[in-house]
């Protein structure tokens, strides 16, 4: 992947999280429009839950590939061992997003696939976090696909385009060979007739 795609889709991954945490923010505890039990307007809910995912996503930000290692590496640990809900979905996110050198976003769609799939204890904001980033998996992989597919497209039409010069250089080394081999005998056959005209003209003459 190059560093533009990279920090492209790492930007991309960034704007997801914060749309889904503007999802989330609609959501209040009192019907819209009406003061909350002590006449004031409704309190938004606070983002305290994804707060540790855009820390991570700073950290894992396209510029230090030390830190965007050591990093992932950490996070990586933290899943093992103590495998919970909120610390496999740091993982998945950290293992699909665009910075690191190690991105893997086959890997990490899977793996979010299947937290969601099987019983989990994360939070509303967290699980709209877990959706926005399957979805955008889902495209970056269906992306490389076709990337991939363009790329092995024009490797073909390459391999096809050399064979054919190889062709047509071969056809015309042929044709050289052959001219040269008639120019060759032409000579023979000229220098002979030149070689019978001296004997039979007499001396003098």
């Amino acid at each position: 992947m190059t560093p533009n795609l990279r920090t492209a889709a790492w930007r991309a991954g960034l704007l997801l999280s914060t749309l889904a945490l503007g999802a989330c923010a609609g959501f209040t505890t009192t019907p819209p429009g009406r003061p909350g039990p002590t006449g004031e307007p409704p309190a938004t809910p606070k983002s305290a839950e994804l707060i540790s995912y855009f820390e991570m996503l700073d950290q894992l930000a396209p510029g230090d590939p030390t830190r965007q290692a050591s990093t992932l590496e950490a996070i990586r640990l933290a899943a093992m061992q103590s495998p919970t809900s909120s610390n496999q979905l740091h993982y998945a996110i950290a293992l699909g997003s665009a910075g690191p050198e190690a991105s893997n976003p086959v890997e990490a769609r899977r793996r979010i696939s299947e937290l969601l799939a099987s019983p989990h204890d994360l939070r509303p904001q967290e699980l709209l976090l877990a959706k926005a980033y399957l979805r955008e998996f889902d495209a970056r992989v269906a992306l490389y696909a076709e990337l991939a597919r363009q790329r092995e497209e024009g490797e073909r039409k390459l391999k096809a385009q050399d064979t054919e010069a190889d062709r047509r250089y071969n056809a015309l080394n042929g044709e050289t060979q052959k001219l040269r081999k008639a120019l060759a005998e032409a000579e023979r056959k000229l220098e002979a007739i030149a070689e019978v005209e001296r004997l039979l003209t007499p001396e003098g003459q």
